[in-house]
């Protein structure tokens, strides 16, 4: 147990130096097990000897309108009888009656358990169709609804697993969509440009994209306030909004991308000047290490404000035989490179 859980432990912090957990990596591979239904002398007793008479009274349950008792038989059947046709038939009729009646909860298990369990022997685009509405009507998308049934966590899981059973159905760029967007609502951006990133590498042609894009630059600026101390970070996502420009470069929103990574870059110059700035304290660290300190900076960032008086600080901390550094040309303020 304790290897287990150092193996863990470490595969964790792999993961972690790429700014990405296990499970945001592993999401649509990670397998998600629905119980099997089974049978049980006391919850799940069939009211008949066989899975065609049970079948056959549940559905005149349902025909007498006893919507309730009839989802009831029906499940009775799935538990006591699962290997047979009647079960999938009743695990059909299950998922019908749960959407019909507007259980949004109780009509996705009963998709999700269809997909896991019975994947292969029914038509998959209308029961993929009702667990995407059933997962949508559950985040609150419909009707305006601001409020949600569930946790931000709980709204993911219900997308993954759709995807998980259904990788290649096409709709799942729009799912993914839908988890980076409950990503971002939760504040997890760096979870969110991940989600972003897989949809841009492996369905450029999506139709959605702009939205894609946008959403993805909007959570590279909100991370860069979260990282505004990593300078190394900050260059990533200064580099990730300038590739989106490039990317799609007709997209409406694209000035705004652009000053985004103008204020990214000016988070990094900020945070590199207080760095180089660090060394430059005689009592803990060498004039050299100061000097080389702030050439560094000035070579990365040639049109700083403080650029000017950093040269007069490297003329003082310069050794008398010479300059630290060569200032015959000063350089040219330029924008930064995406």
């Amino acid at each position: 147990m304790v290897l287990c859980a150092a193996a863990a432990w470490g595969q964790y912090q792999d993961y972690s130096r790429m700014g990405r957990t296990p499970a945001e990596l592993l999401f649509l591979t990670d397998p998600m097990e629905v119980e099997l239904k089974e049978p049980s002398w006391f919850w799940h007793s069939p009211k008949k000897g066989s899975p065609a008479e049970q079948l056959a009274y549940a559905q005149g349950l349902e025909r007498e309108g006893a919507r309730e008792k009839a989802v009831e038989a029906y499940d009775d059947l799935v538990h006591e009888w699962h290997a047979t046709p009647e079960a999938l038939a009743a695990q059909l009729a299950i998922a019908r009656l749960e959407s019909a009646a507007g259980n949004a909860q109780a009509a996705y298990d009963a998709d999700i358990y269809l997909l896991a369990h019975f994947g292969g022997r029914f038509e998959l685009e209308p029961v993929l169709q009702d667990a995407a509405a059933q997962a949508d009507f559950l985040a609150g998308r419909e009707l305006g609804r601001t409020f949600r049934l569930a946790s931000g966590k709980a709204l993911r899981e219900n997308y993954e697993r759709i995807i998980h059973f259904a990788p290649r159905w096409r709709r799942v760029p729009d799912l993914l969509l839908r988890i980076a967007e409950l990503y971002q609502e939760e504040g997890e951006f760096a979870s969110a440009i991940t989600v972003c990133d897989r949809l841009i590498v492996d369905w450029p042609a999506y139709s959605g994209m702009d939205e894609v894009v946008a959403l993805y630059c909007r959570a590279c600026r909100r991370q860069a306030d979260v990282w505004r101390n990593d300078v190394g970070r900050l260059a990533h996502l200064e580099k990730l909004l300038g590739g989106a420009c490039v990317f799609r470069p007709t997209h409406p929103e694209v000035a705004q991308f652009r000053q985004w990574m103008r204020e990214v870059y000016l988070l990094r110059r900020e945070r590199a000047y207080r760095n180089a700035a660090f060394y430059d304290n005689p009592s803990a660290y060498s004039p050299e290490a100061a000097a080389l300190a702030y050439q560094a900076f000035l070579r990365d960032f040639p049109d700083a404000p403080q650029a000017d008086a950093i040269r007069a600080r490297l003329a003082a901390l310069a050794p008398a035989e010479g300059a630290v550094e060569s200032r015959s040309a000063k350089p040219q303020p330029q924008e930064p490179t995406p």
